[in-house]
C-alpha cells in the first residue's frame, strides 16, 4: 500500500481502487434504499391525498362545518340584500334621497344640466353610427331573404292553378 498525504498534512494510507469502488457501491446502495423508502412514502401520501372517501372520513366534521358556514354566509347576504331593498322602498327613505338630490342641485346648479364633454360626444356619435349600421345591415339581409324566398312562389302558384283548371 502506498502512503500519501492529504490536504491536512497528515499521512494516510491510500485505499486501493477496488476497495474504494466497493465502498462507493455500498454508499450508493444505501442511498438507493433510503431514496426508495422516501419515494414509497411520497407515493403512499399521494394515494391518501387523492382518496376522496378517506379524506371525507378524516375531515367530515370540518367539511360539514365549512359547508354550513358557506350556506349561512350566502343566506345572510341574500337576507341583507332583501332587507336593504325593502328599506330603500319606504317613503321616508325616498324623501331622504330626494332631499339630498335637491340640496346637491342647490349647492352646485351648474352640474345639474351640464353638457357632456367632447370625449363623451365622440363616443356617443360612434356608438350611434355603429348601431345604425348594424340595423341597416340587418334590415337589408332580412329584405334580401324575403325577396329571395318569394322569387319562386308565383311560378308554383301558376303551376298549381293550371292543374286545377286543366
Amino acid at each position: 500500500m502506498n502512503s500519501t498525504t492529504t490536504g491536512n498534512g497528515k499521512g494516510n494510507l491510500e485505499v486501493s481502487p477496488q476497495e474504494s469502488t466497493r465502498q462507493l457501491d455500498g454508499e450508493i446502495a444505501a442511498l438507493r434504499e433510503e431514496l426508495a423508502g422516501l419515494v414509497a412514502e411520497l407515493d403512499r401520501r399521494r394515494h391518501e391525498l387523492l382518496d376522496v372517501k378517506l379524506q371525507f372520513q378524516r375531515h367530515a366534521l370540518r367539511m360539514a362545518l365549512t359547508s354550513v358556514a358557506l350556506l349561512a354566509t350566502a343566506s345572510g347576504f341574500v337576507w341583507l340584500g332583501a332587507w336593504h331593498s325593502r328599506r330603500r322602498r319606504t317613503t321616508l327613505s325616498r324623501l331622504g334621497r330626494l332631499r339630498e338630490a335637491v340640496s346637491r342641485m342647490i349647492a352646485r346648479p351648474e352640474r345639474v344640466a351640464a353638457e357632456p364633454g367632447i370625449p363623451a360626444r365622440i363616443l356617443t356619435a360612434a356608438a350611434n353610427a355603429a348601431v345604425a349600421t348594424a340595423i341597416k345591415k340587418g334590415l337589408e339581409r332580412g329584405l334580401q331573404r324575403t325577396l329571395h324566398r318569394n322569387e319562386g312562389r308565383p311560378a308554383r302558384l301558376e303551376a298549381a292553378g293550371n292543374r286545377s283548371t286543366g
